[in-house]
């Protein structure tokens, strides 16, 4: 086995954990997510962390990740320093590490600081009494947006916030980046893709999209009915893609 790790100057003390991780992530901290990807909250030196351990990928999915374009893990370090050089919060980078088997890709790490901040997963129950939130939040991805970031997978969860004493009166933090696209003039209809996922529930997932639309001073049900369009389509190719894993 090899590893190659890419740390921030500013935590290049912590090398010998950095390195350690690969052999040591299962008996580290606390376990706080455990599906396709394990997250685990760490404590050193006073200061928590979160590691994430990527799902080892497909075969092809290693050599291209060898040879073709940055792995995820890399991609959620670098793009962490890109999002945070642009002004928009994402938890703090340390490091990424990649694990190489028989010359090829194997499994990735990445290494952030930990934001205590709930996500806005429970506006999926509805967005009635939460209308400063979503206003805010709307004028949140709009900013993004114009600043060329474009989040890779938008669901609720992967938006962190608290209240502030901004105009808005909330601050968010993005997470999840790994899969995320950076455009100088992004379209609408690129803009608009990307929240595609936000929810499933349609009468969150219009509103939202209405007061994003209201923000950039698009037509409102123009928007609206195109995001519908597209939430339509996404569930077909899902419903199609979980029969076809049924036969």
């Amino acid at each position: 086995m090899k590893i190659k790790i890419e740390i921030n100057p500013k935590y290049s003390h912590w090398q010998p954990f950095v390195a350690s991780l690969p052999e040591n992530f299962a008996s580290l901290g606390t376990l706080i997510y455990d599906k396709r990807n394990k997250v685990r909250a760490i404590d050193i030196d006073g200061q928590q962390l979160v590691a994430k351990m990527f799902k080892v990928p497909k075969w092809y999915q290693r050599i291209d990740y060898t040879f073709l374009r940055p792995s995820k893990a890399r991609r959620a370090y670098t793009f962490a320093l890109r999002l945070l050089a642009l002004g928009i919060d994402t938890p703090e980078p340390i490091a990424c590490v990649e694990e190489l088997r028989g010359g090829l890709f194997y499994r990735g790490y990445a290494i952030t600081a930990f934001c205590g901040d709930a996500d806005i997963r429970f506006l999926r129950e509805g967005t009635k009494g939460h209308e400063p939130l979503v206003e805010a939040f709307a004028h949140y991805l709009a900013s993004c947006h114009e600043k060329g970031f474009l989040h890779g997978d938008s669901n609720l969860s992967n938006f962190l916030y608290h209240p502030d004493d901004s105009p808005r009166g909330y601050h968010f933090t993005t997470i999840d980046i790994n899969r995320s696209h950076f455009r100088q003039h992004p379209s609408k209809e690129q803009c608009l893709d990307t929240m595609v996922r936000l929810t499933h529930v349609r009468p969150v997932l219009r509103y939202i999209v209405q007061r994003y639309a209201a923000c950039r001073g698009w037509d409102q049900e123009w928007a609206a009915s195109y995001i519908m369009r597209k939430l339509d389509a996404f569930e077909r190719r899902r419903e199609m893609k979980r029969r076809l894993r049924s036969f």
